[in-house]
């Protein structure tokens, strides 16, 4: 079973479709994670949360879905009227959600389920999350704030520490865009900058092969995919 990690997709779904076909994800047989910030900034929030709940719908074994922050300003809008969202990306994600859904109960319904997921997962090898963790309390505890986490705060952390809380697994994450992916022995961050990046021509979605250590990246300015290997330093 090969392990692929995708993150902070922000409504690419053509990149999304185009990065689980490339990268030859068998769903029968291998497993996927995706970290959270599937919503806001792209075109198209409507399609990749569609195409994401299908797939761990129909794959429930092998495809294991974790909220981010986006995620969850979503949610704080819908139940509160918290309008923080809409001023990063929300409006725009309402209308593609509108165009997917014209029936109110599913949008809705679709809405609910982004914003109710977990905060982490983890496995035999790996512990999986949006942004951090937060060594001070049980992971089975951790609470929404860690969507937030600050890579510098969450990179302060020594890496004998996180490994010890973690029991050893190294922690797959996102939140921060990065143009490089690289790996410290503890941590991994896998944002690659997909429709939020300060610079747009290096906006990027990536899929991350962790059997390998490899990763595809799209660029969504000139379309352009890159296969390269995972930096460890």
């Amino acid at each position: 079973m090969r392990k692929f990690f995708v993150t902070d997709i922000h409504g690419d779904e053509k990149g999304l479709k185009l990065l689980l076909k490339q990268a030859g994800v068998e769903l029968n047989v291998d497993q996927l994670v995706i970290g959270g910030d599937m919503i806001n900034r792209g075109d198209n929030s409507g399609g990749v949360v569609k195409l994401i709940r299908q797939l761990a719908e129909q794959f429930p074994e092998r495809v294991h879905v974790l909220m981010g922050n986006h995620e969850e300003m979503m949610g704080d809008y819908l139940k509160h009227g918290d309008r923080l969202w809409l001023s990063h990306g929300g409006q725009e994600t309402l209308e593609s959600f509108d165009a997917h859904w014209a029936d109110e109960t599913i949008r809705r319904g679709h809405m609910e389920w982004a914003y109710s997921l977990p905060v982490y997962f983890e496995d035999d090898e790996y512990v999986y999350t949006h942004a951090g963790l937060d060594t001070r309390q049980p992971l089975e505890q951790q609470n929404r704030d860690i969507l937030w986490m600050n890579e510098f705060d969450f990179y302060q952390v020594p890496r004998s520490e996180l490994l010890a809380f973690t029991g050893g697994k190294p922690v797959i994450h996102g939140h921060t865009p990065v143009e490089r992916i690289c790996y410290d022995g503890a941590r991994m961050n896998c944002d690659m900058g997909s429709n939020t990046y300060s610079i747009p021509g290096e906006r990027a979605l990536g899929i991350v092969n962790l059997s390998e250590m490899t990763y595809l990246v799209y660029k969504q300015a000139s379309k352009k995919l890159e296969q390269r290997r995972i930096s460890r330093y």
